[in-house]
Order: structure tokens, then sequence, then C-alpha cells
């Protein structure tokens, strides 16, 4: 909020030229943070392609399991054409999409998804919700946001471990949405485990600032994506983690619709 009221007091002093390039500046530093963005999604998507394809090399003469990853692989493909035409439509200065997503239908897309892309020694396992459960947030934003989260996650064992995801409806408190930032309400809340050797105190503060990354080849996007995603459906992102304990994190995006907060506080 400080910051918020900095910048407007600045602002006040009658410098049109000046204002003109800085707001000009802010709009190419947010589009070039949102090509990156979307550039990272896409890269997750090529290796989940890439992984389906080696495996349809590997297994070619069983037929039902080829049918089902040439599925995955189209699917996936789809996933990164649609993230293509929205980075096209933000260009052209379109809004971003605002939707509602089943929940259970979506954790059943990105376990399809992360058990292609994640080492063969990392074990997959999806749990949570099978009743329907809409939450805010387009679909393939969700998607990218837990496969990401997934993807950290198992880059975070390179010997081998266990990556867990949920979901559940929840309703918060007053102290847990204050916590968090967000208003009291029904949440669908994504988690995503792993059993990792976890983060010390220093890196654990650090792991959500965009552009910050411990891997030779990462660019520091993915979790900073999260957030972003997480703040455009009104919802929450948290990031928890003891060094020998793994590493937790959970997204929060409130119910979309009055007749699914009952069952979510059940």
């Amino acid at each position: 909020m400080g910051s918020a009221a900095s910048v407007s007091g600045r602002s006040s002093t009658p410098r049109p030229a000046n204002r003109g390039k800085a707001s000009a500046a802010q709009r190419l530093d947010a589009l070039n943070r949102m090509a990156g963005t979307l550039t990272h999604d896409l890269n997750n998507l090529l290796g989940v392609i890439l992984g389906a394809n080696e495996r349809l090399a590997d297994e070619l003469g069983e037929g039902s399991e080829q049918q089902a990853l040439a599925r995955l692989a189209l699917e996936a493909a789809e996933r990164g054409a649609e993230l293509l035409r929205r980075s096209l439509s933000l260009a052209q200065g379109g809004a971003p999409a605002r939707d509602t997503t089943d929940a259970p239908a979506v954790l059943k897309t990105v376990g399809r998804m992360a058990r292609q892309a994640l080492a063969p020694k990392v074990g997959l396992t999806v749990t949570g919700l099978r009743q329907p459960l809409r939450c805010n947030g387009d679909r393939t934003g969700l998607e990218m946001a837990l496969l990401n989260l997934c993807l950290n996650a198992g880059q975070a064992m390179p010997g081998g471990g266990e990556v867990v995801i949920g979901a559940r409806g929840l309703c918060l408190g007053v102290l847990e949405t204050r916590r968090l930032g967000v208003a009291p309400g029904a949440f669908a809340v994504f988690t995503v485990r792993d059993t990792g050797p976890g983060m010390s105190p220093r890196l654990l503060a650090r792991a959500t600032d965009p552009l910050f990354t411990t891997k030779p080849t990462g660019t520091g996007l993915g979790l900073s994506a999260v957030i972003d995603f997480a703040a455009s459906a009104g919802g929450a992102f948290a990031l928890q983690s003891r060094e020998g304990q793994g590493t937790t994190a959970t997204l929060y995006l409130p119910i979309a619709g009055p007749a699914n907060i009952t069952a979510a506080a059940a």
C-alpha cells in the first residue's frame, strides 16, 4: 500500500511527457513479463508432448496404450494452441480471460500430463475431489499453474521421490483470509506436495521472487506465474517448506456460485 501511495504522489506533479514515457515503459515491461510467462508454460507443454511421443515409440505394439498417449499428446498440443491464442490476444490489447472451471476435471487432466513430464524415478499421486466443484479461473490457466507446481516439485527430487496433488473445498475464516489477503468465503484449495529435501528459510523467502531460480537452465518465472494467476482469479498462493521435510505449494481459488458453498464447507 505504501508503494502504491508513493507512486500516486509522484504522478500528481504535472509532467505529461514523463508520465507518457513511464506509462509506455510499464506497459512494455508487463507485456515482456507476460510473454516470458507464456513461453515458459508452452515449454512445459512441449515437455509433455515429447515425453508422450517417446513412450509411443517405445511401446509401439500396444494399441490401447498408444491410443491413450496419442490423445494425451493431442490434448497438450491443444493447450499449447490456446496459450498461443491468448498471447496474441493480449498483444493486440485484449483482456485476460475470466472464467470458471471444474476442479476435479482439472486435477484429472493435470495428473495425466504430469505423469509424462516427471522423471521416471518420481512417483505421482492424485487425491481429493470427485464431485463437481466450480472455482474462479479459466481452465487452461489453472492447468498450467498446477503443472508448473508439479514440475517444480519433481525437479526438487532428482534422486526420486513422490509428488502428491490434491484438492478440496474449504470455508476460510477471518484470520486465515487476512493472512492470505483475500475476502472470507469458500475456496477450492489445491495442494502440490513433494517429499524432497525442502528449503532453508532463506531460500524459501526468495522462492517466489520473479526471475529467481536455483536451476542452471531455469527462468524463475514458474512460481511468479502461479501467483499472477491466483491474483487474477481473486485467490491466493502460499508456499511452505522445511529442510528435510519437503515442500507444499497451496493455491486458493474462490468457489464460483452460491450453490457450491455448502458442499465446500462440508
